[in-house]
């Protein structure tokens, strides 16, 4: 099983707006800003994400059952766990505010694309799909490794198969250049 990443804190954020957008953590601190204090929008001014500095993976509970509900209307039954995904945060954090996440997963990057520009949208969607992905399912995967010894030469291949894509139907972080995926935190 793979377990779908926790909801951005500040850095995982940085990092993966840096890998995925080429954003520099300045530009990617100004956008989500940007997301933060709200735009004009059929609703009025709108917030679209919570405070963007933070060092904790904590989720308020009426947004998590928001995002289950959301899940549970827009994907099949089994991208929706029996109870919520609780994340643990890392030793020494402040905890102040809770996660980086939507104001509302039912507010979708398509909802709210004609109000942003474009680095709003990637950053948003981003922030989006991370958070939704955060309380869905994990993907199960099965994996061969094969050795084969040749004369003096050992060599290993390893692969694997989705048998269920959970939490990666929606998001996968981006990789380093190494072929590693990134940190989640």
């Amino acid at each position: 099983q793979r377990t779908p990443p926790p909801p951005f804190i500040t850095s995982t954020l940085q990092q993966e707006a840096f890998r995925a957008f080429g954003f520099t953590a300045k530009r990617t601190m100004a956008v989500a800003q940007q997301l933060y204090e709200g735009l004009e929008t059929d609703e009025g001014h709108v917030g679209l994400i919570t405070y963007m500095r933070t060092d904790s993976t904590r989720v308020d509970p009426e947004a998590l059952t928001e995002v289950r509900a959301f899940i549970g209307q827009n994907f099949e039954p089994a991208m929706l766990p029996a109870k919520p995904n609780f994340y643990v945060g890392r030793k020494g954090a402040q905890d102040a505010h809770e996660a980086i996440r939507p104001t509302l997963a039912s507010r979708t990057p398509d909802s709210v694309s004609v109000y942003l520009d474009e680095g709003q949208l990637k950053l948003y969607t981003l922030i989006w799909k991370r958070f939704v992905a955060s309380q869905m399912a994990p993907a199960v995967l099965d994996q061969m490794t094969i050795d084969v010894a040749a004369k003096q030469y050992e060599f290993r291949s390893t692969g694997s198969v989705t048998k269920f894509p959970g939490f990666t139907k929606l998001y996968e972080e981006t990789r380093d250049d190494n072929g590693k995926e990134g940190d989640p935190g």
